[in-house]
């Protein structure tokens, strides 16, 4: 039997959820802020970054990223749970 135990594919630890939901709207407000002196295909980098951050902020206030889940990232733990470590 394995030392470590996959708890979740795709799940996030605690600290990256705090840096995606404070980190999030600080992205889509700088966006939104250079979008309104923007014009051509700027408006469309910028719209991106805004949807970015709101994506961080989904995706860190549910603890669930579809993209680590898809590339085979997770959080596992020892055991007893003394310690978190990747797969």
């Amino acid at each position: 039997m394995s030392r470590f135990t996959l708890t979740r594919r795709g799940g996030l630890a605690a600290v990256e959820r705090t840096v995606r939901v404070v980190g999030g709207p600080g992205l889509t407000m700088v966006a939104v802020f250079l979008l309104r002196g923007s014009s051509g295909p700027a408006v469309l980098a910028w719209v991106g970054f805004a949807l970015l951050g709101l994506g961080l902020v989904a995706t860190g206030a549910g603890g669930y990223c579809p993209l680590y889940a898809r590339l085979g990232f997770g959080r596992s733990r020892l055991i007893g749970g003394l310690r978190y470590g990747k797969d």
